[in-house]
């Protein structure tokens, strides 16, 4: 891998933990204050991103061979994109959750937080995976994402459940419904970019 591109890779990767580690913290206070400062973060993980993307484009060469070379590169600052994408998403939610006053259930707020923790888990992960590229590393981290994804879904089927039963309220339904989804999302473009990383280490 290329070491400039590494950096600036590991340079977004840490915008983004901050970014989502603001945002969790946001979720447990919710106070305005602390959304504020979570949304304020997305300008600096814009900017490494769009600093990352035209790095690649500058630095590849004309043609197929150019192209092939960045390809991976822009891949994954896409996917850092869109793991940003969510997170505004969150945010959005987070804001709903303050100005409409809605309160999640014990065990809503329960799931929320331990998706959350391994979203967190799994993020934090990724600087250490691009600078060692370990095949290894990356499969566990394979692993610990469908084991994640596929406790979220159940946390999904059983909140839509407990809607239809008339145990939880249909206000803060697609709140919650929401949050595990964006959770969902940037776990997967966390899978994407650690794939992107062992097939890059594979070519070298």
């Amino acid at each position: 891998m290329d070491k400039d591109v590494e950096e600036r890779l590991i340079l977004v990767c840490r915008s983004e933990i901050k970014m989502l580690e603001l945002i969790f913290q946001s979720f447990r206070t919710l106070t305005e204050k602390s959304i504020e400062e979570a949304d304020q973060m997305k300008e600096e993980v814009r900017r490494n991103s769009a600093e990352l993307t035209k790095y690649v484009i500058a630095k590849s060469t004309p043609g197929e061979k150019g192209k092939e070379w960045a390809k991976p590169y822009l891949s994954m600052s896409s996917s850092f994109d869109r793991m940003c994408y969510n997170m505004e998403g969150m945010l959005t939610q987070l804001k709903a959750m303050v100005k409409d006053h809605i309160h999640f259930s014990d065990r809503a707020v329960k799931e929320v937080n331990d998706i959350f923790q391994e979203a967190m888990d799994l993020l934090e992960s990724l600087p250490d995976l691009i600078q060692t590229k370990n095949k290894l590393f990356a499969q566990h981290i394979g692993e610990q994402v469908r084991a994640i994804l596929k406790i979220a879904n159940g946390h999904s089927e059983s909140h839509e459940e407990r809607l239809i039963q008339g145990v939880c309220m249909p206000k803060s339904s697609p709140i919650y419904l929401g949050l595990i989804e964006s959770l969902k999302g940037i776990i997967t473009h966390i899978l994407e970019v650690s794939g992107k990383i062992v097939s890059l280490s594979a070519r070298a």
